[in-house]
């Protein structure tokens, strides 16, 4: 109890010289001087910041020159009353004290003058708040007051080091701004990256960043970071909404790219309120050309300006240049004969549309299974590119091992337009293709993918990879396609969408816009018995003799004069026709050449094509030569002959069967003289080593070794350029039919026979 009221008031003034957690402290002692009650023991508090004070009265130690003891016992006398008790720990009270959340400016702002302290009501309506956190509304507040409806700013990673008296520093702050209005553009400063990040905001949930974070999924914490630095008057600005009549289009990025609408409050409803948004005004950007074009014109009907993002226009490119390539390929496969001469040879129908599909998505990869003639579907798409959308030169990476027959296949399918193409085992600084094709993408190591991923984003070029495995099972699908979609329209998406243990299907079907992989079995009903690969071989010394042309032209001669052979210009006939097959050493070397690359490539490889070689011809003699070269006499092939019995056939079969990679060579007389279907279960590739005078011979060797209901065999004919072959094969490809008796010739020939043969000799001789 104070003994005066000097000393009663000399306590009001320490208590109110507290803050506002003091008051009821200050009210106590106020009752008690006035009334003679008993002060009642508030909460400790920790020591404040000495404030300016009145100059204490006589028989008062200034504060600064009191002890700790004396100093507590004249702020808090009624602490100071509990000190002789031994049940109050005047320690406890300093340990257990409570910080206070506001600043000291903001505590300072509830302290009176002297001159309220003979009111005592004025005194209570001053210092005891109706509301937490509020402050004398006449005085502006010395910092930010944290808004109701966002969370609080980040602190510094320096704030672990800072004064504890001190504000923390913030981790975000804001650059300097010439706009003081909350919408715009903003610089936002990382104090712990020393980073800046430049942000237009628009509303609430309508913000974009130049950060990586954002450009990459369209999201960061940039946004929320910014708002959270506003002031309450600033957060309800912002939920007003953008009060502008004008509006803007940006690109957002992620795993598929999105358009976001940005509408001012002023722009007309019926240009602001747009169909097929969701809850952000998004829409998918892919498949959106249509709907900007139609928000263009609708802007300017209303007289709203409307900014569309630069990134949108290229990003909507993709989709509408898609669009017109499927267009302009209708109308140009309208006219079949267009198509058919576009390449210089035929193409099967699967091989087409693979081809189409390349074209058509633009960015794909073609896994067809090997043997269904990925390089023919290349080569197709790599002539539809050039004639119909001029993506020209092309580039083709390939392995070493596969240059030579890229080479051959490019002059089989382009002739002289092959030139324009380039065949590389690596891409060079000169390399500029508009078109760029990578056969063996799954060879490709991750250096060498980027690589190439370093080239095509130089040059813009289209993009067609080539894989020899089934590639859905493959761990680098997820690179491959992130190549692929780098646009993001969509497949990646869809593939990180799926979860870890999703089977082919799912994958196949996520993927279907830019992978095509098919199996042998899903075209059962549609492949032909083989799918034959000619393979055009140079040799030396093959030119067409020119003794036995001379012949053939001199009997046209005289059977245009008179329709009439006998017997020795028959025999002469059958002599000079005899002579024109390549039979010389060179030719011979050549394609034994082949056999052992056909094996290597179909049969040796990772992803093989067939197990076993099966090589056929219409002369043993050629066969027997063939065995004998210095090139297959190592391996060595076995042979199946007319007259083997029942037990040599099978001995022979056998040994074929247990040899790795075996190689089994059989003329049409051995393969006629076993059952049909023997070689069925043996998935063997067929080598032609001639070209037959009837072009159905090719397909029955086939069906005889492998059953009529075979389809898709591997077959590869071996062409020699420069001979017999070049004009038989395109009197072939022109639909003539030779009589069928000259793969077996007989002896003599009746009327019937040499008239059919005179009726198209003259054909074949123009073709040599």
């Amino acid at each position: 109890m104070p003994e005066s009221i000097d000393d009663a008031v000399e306590d009001i003034f320490q208590a109110l010289m507290s803050d506002e957690d003091d008051a009821f402290a200050a009210d106590a002692a106020l009752d008690a001087a006035v009334g003679g009650i008993e002060p009642v023991d508030p909460a400790p508090v920790a020591p404040r910041p000495e404030r300016n004070r009145k100059p204490a009265r006589k028989g008062r130690q200034p504060a600064s020159e009191r002890t700790d003891d004396q100093s507590d016992e004249h702020r808090y006398p009624q602490a100071h009353d509990h000190a002789e008790d031994s049940s109050y720990d005047r320690s406890d009270d300093r340990e257990e004290g409570r910080e206070d959340d506001r600043t000291y400016d903001q505590r300072a702002r509830h302290s009176q003058s002297d001159d309220s302290f003979g009111d005592e009501d004025a005194h209570r309506d001053t210092f005891v708040p109706s509301e937490p956190g509020e402050v004398p509304a006449d005085e502006a507040p010395a910092a930010p007051t944290p808004s109701r409806n966002r969370r609080k700013p980040s602190l510094s990673a320096a704030a672990a080091n800072a004064d504890p008296d001190a504000p923390p520093p913030l981790r975000f702050t804001l650059g300097p701004r010439e706009d003081d209005t909350v919408f715009g553009d903003y610089e936002l400063r990382d104090a712990d990256t020393g980073g800046t990040f430049r942000l237009r905001l628009l509303g609430r949930s309508l913000w974009r960043c130049d950060c990586a974070g954002y450009l990459a999924q369209g999201d960061c914490e940039h946004g929320d970071e910014l708002m959270a630095l506003f002031t309450d008057e600033q957060d309800d600005t912002l939920e007003g909404g953008w009060p502008a009549r004008e509006a803007e289009v940006w690109l957002v990025p992620g795993d598929e790219r999105r358009l976001q609408w940005i509408a001012g409050n002023d722009v007309p409803a019926a240009l602001r309120d747009q169909p097929g948004l969701d809850e952000r005004h998004r829409r998918d950007a892919e498949l959106s050309q249509d709907w900007l074009q139609s928000l263009v014109a609708q802007a300017r009907a209303a007289g709203v300006p409307l900014r569309v993002d630069a990134p949108v226009w290229p990003q909507l490119a993709w989709g509408r240049d898609a669009q017109a390539r499927v267009s302009r390929l209708e109308a140009f496969l309208a006219d079949g004969a267009a198509a058919q001469a576009l390449l210089k040879d035929t193409l099967s129908p699967h091989q087409w549309e693979a081809a189409l599909f390349a074209v058509c998505a633009g960015r794909a990869l073609v896994a067809d299974d090997l043997g269904l003639g990925q390089r023919g579907a290349a080569i197709a798409a790599i002539r539809l590119w050039d004639h119909l959308f001029g993506a020209s030169p092309a580039l083709v990476i390939a392995p070493a091992a596969a240059h030579a027959a890229w080479q051959r296949d490019l002059s089989r399918w382009l002739g002289e337009g092959a030139s324009a193409v380039t065949v590389a085992e690596a891409p060079t600084a000169r390399h500029a293709p508009a078109l760029l094709v990578v056969d063996g993408i799954d060879l490709m190591d991750d250096t060498r993918l980027e690589t190439l991923r370093a080239l095509e984003s130089r040059t813009g070029a289209q993009l067609l990879l080539i894989a020899h495995q089934e590639p859905l099972g493959q761990p680098a699908l997820t690179k491959w396609v992130d190549w692929l979609d780098s646009a993001r329209r969509g497949p990646w998406a869809r593939l990180s969408a799926l979860p870890q243990d999703a089977g082919k299907k799912a994958v196949r079907e996520a993927l279907e816009a830019v992978i095509l992989s098919r199996r042998k079995r899903e075209l059962h009903e549609r492949l032909p018995a083989c799918l034959l690969t000619p393979m055009w071989l140079d040799a030396a010394g093959s030119s067409l003799p020119q003794g036995p042309l001379k012949q053939l032209r001199q009997t046209l001669e005289r059977w245009a004069a008179r329709p009439f052979l006998n017997s020795a210009e028959q025999q002469q006939l059958m002599e000079a026709l005899a002579l024109l097959p390549p039979s010389s050493r060179q030719a011979l070397a050549a394609k034994a050449e082949a056999v052992l690359a056909v094996r290597r490539d179909w049969v040796e490889s990772a992803t093989p094509a067939a197990s076993r070689l099966l090589v056929c011809s219409r002369s043993e003699t050629l066969l027997d030569s063939l065995g004998q070269s210095p090139q297959l006499r190592r391996l060595p092939p076995h042979r199946l002959r007319a007259g083997d019995s029942a037990e040599q056939r099978a001995a022979t079969l056998k040994a074929w069967r247990d040899a790795p990679a075996g190689v089994l060579m059989a003329s049409d007389d051995a393969l006629a003289a076993v059952p049909a279907g023997l070689l069925s279960q043996d998935r063997v590739a067929v080598i032609h080593a001639d070209l037959p005078w009837q072009a159905s011979t090719l397909d029955e060797r086939v069906m005889q070794a492998c059953g009529d209901d075979c389809c898709g065999v591997p077959a590869a004919l071996l062409l020699i350029s420069g001979s017999l072959d070049a004009g038989l094969s395109q009197a072939h490809a022109k639909g003539l039919s030779f009589p069928h008796w000259l793969d077996a010739p007989p002896t003599w020939l009746d009327a019937e026979d040499v008239q059919a043969l005179m009726a198209v000799l003259p054909a074949l001789l123009d073709g040599l």
